[in-house]
This record gives structure tokens, sequence and C-alpha cells, in this order.
């Protein structure tokens, strides 16, 4: 993970079925914590712009505030229309009680709306 890419949020700032956001290097990153483990994902909706953060988190899936498109947060993938791009994933670990998350290489750029 490259030092210019992360960040780290205590684990403790994020309950199960919960999700948070941050921006990293000006690219604002969904992280989502489900009983299946911790995951980050642009948060950005592939289908029309919105903030995924304003929307639901059930289970798995992060469901879209503007047109309900739902995404699983493990891989990123559309689950429902209108969506049928995926988002991109970010890696992320855990550190001393820290989730550190770096952005893909593919996905350094911020997004424009």
């Amino acid at each position: 993970m490259a030092d210019a890419t992360r960040c780290a949020i205590p684990l403790a700032e994020i309950a199960e079925g919960q999700m948070l956001v941050r921006s990293i290097n000006g690219r604002e990153v969904v992280i989502c914590r489900t009983q299946h483990g911790i995951y980050a994902l642009d948060n950005v909706c592939t289908h029309a712009y919105a903030r995924l953060n304003e929307g639901r988190l059930r289970g798995t899936r992060l469901i879209c505030p503007l047109h309900g498109a739902s995404f699983d947060v493990r891989d990123g993938r559309p689950l429902g229309a209108p969506a049928t791009r995926p988002l991109t994933t970010h890696d992320l670990r855990i550190v001393a009680g820290r989730i550190e998350v770096a952005l893909r290489p593919d996905a350094a750029e911020p997004q424009s709306g």
C-alpha cells in the first residue's frame, strides 16, 4: 500500500452495519463494515452522480439513494438496476486497531461529477 494514497481510520469509528466516508487524494471513498468484513469502494454511483453513503447498507448490499441501484460491497458488482457498471473497490487492511485504505493504482485520479 503506497503511503501517498493511504488513509488510517480507527476501527472503533465504524460499527457493524455502518458506513463512513473519507477523502483520499481528493477521491471520496465509502468504507462499509458488515458481518462479513470491512470494504472500501468509490462513494459515487456508477449510474448517476449520487453519494452512496447517503443511501443504505443492507448486509453486503449498498443501495444508492437516487434511483435505488445496488452494489455488492465485497467486489463492487452491480446487483440491481439501473446500475450496470461495477464500483471501484480499494485495498484495505487492519493494523493495530486502525483501518488502512489505499486507492487502487487505476483509481488515483479524483472523479469529476
